[in-house]
């Protein structure tokens, strides 16, 4: 379209030709008007970016941004937003609000910065698409991919194991040795076949279930496998509201009885593995680790 214009004003120029110039002059103002009116409708919206949800780490999320115009401001028919090779358009009338839902590419595990949205318009004629770019200032939470089968390497993990019969009749729950406990409850036996200690509690003092310990000390591997393993044991654990105690170390151990404030310690126990051993930027974010750094 400017190339026409050009073109007829060249035209009029050796020609003399008023007429030409009427219409160069006409074609230039609507040019000039359309894009002023694009910035003008694309500066009155509003885009807040809402946190998304957590998820596992290698997998797409969903993202949603509100967007909202001004009652006095003019409108946009059509705008769109894109990241990557998420892109989505909506219609927004003045004074309406709507929310739009971006698909964000698979990172690994972390609290994350938030990748630049492009907003942009084609807005009125379609002469010119104004467009600008959006810094979130959320994160995006991921925690590790949940690796199932593998084990801890101490096997007395569960406040108890199946019953065994004491002297008395009644069931017995063995443990792993605590400070405090009875020298008479301690198994030396099975200290003298594989090195731990343990002790044998009866079914009444064994009612009141301990915590499952989810040690990252317990775990075999490299750090990724183990954090992917504690965070299999963790949701499963969560998900039967059974009780569960995590400890990264370096990190406060986070504990859960399954009672009320169950949910806020799981999602933090969530995050500590998201983090764990993770440098932070400036901004608070994770820095994810160089090609260099990960191999070594």
């Amino acid at each position: 379209m400017l190339a026409i214009t050009v073109a007829m004003l060249v035209a009029a120029i050796n020609y003399g030709n008023n007429l030409i110039f009427l219409f160069a002059f006409a074609t230039l103002a609507l040019i000039v008007n359309s894009a002023w009116q694009g910035w003008r409708a694309l500066g009155s919206l509003r885009i807040e970016p809402l946190p998304p949800a957590m998820r596992p780490a290698g997998s797409a999320g969903d993202w949603p941004l509100r967007l909202s115009g001004r009652p006095a401001g003019p409108g946009l028919p059509a705008v769109g937003l894109s990241i990557d090779d998420s892109t989505v358009e909506l219609s927004l009338p003045p004074g309406d609000e709507r929310t739009a839902w971006l698909t964000l590419p698979p990172a690994p595990r972390g609290y994350l910065a938030m990748p630049t949205v492009r907003v942009f318009s084609r807005f009125p004629l379609g002469l010119w698409e104004i467009e600008y770019r959006l810094v979130p200032q959320v994160g995006q939470w991921l925690h590790p991919a949940p690796l199932e089968g593998m084990n801890p390497s101490d096997p007395v993990e569960e406040s108890s194991t199946n019953g065994q019969l004491c002297g008395d009749g009644d069931p017995t729950h063995l443990r792993a040795y605590q400070p405090g406990d009875p020298l008479r409850r301690i198994v030396f036996r099975h200290y003298a076949k594989t090195g731990r200690l343990v002790s044998r509690h009866t079914e009444a003092v064994a009612a009141t279930e301990k915590p499952t310990i989810i040690d990252y000390e317990r775990y075999r591997g490299d750090r990724e496998i183990r954090l992917s393993a504690m965070t299999a044991r963790l949701i499963e654990r969560a998900d039967a509201g059974r009780p569960w105690a995590l400890h990264l170390p370096g990190n406060p151990t986070i504990t859960s009885d399954g009672g009320p404030t169950a949910q806020r310690a799981y999602r933090q126990a969530l995050c500590e593995l998201a983090r764990f051993g993770r440098p932070r930027d400036a901004a608070g974010f994770d820095r994810l680790p160089s090609i260099h750094e990960a191999r070594s």
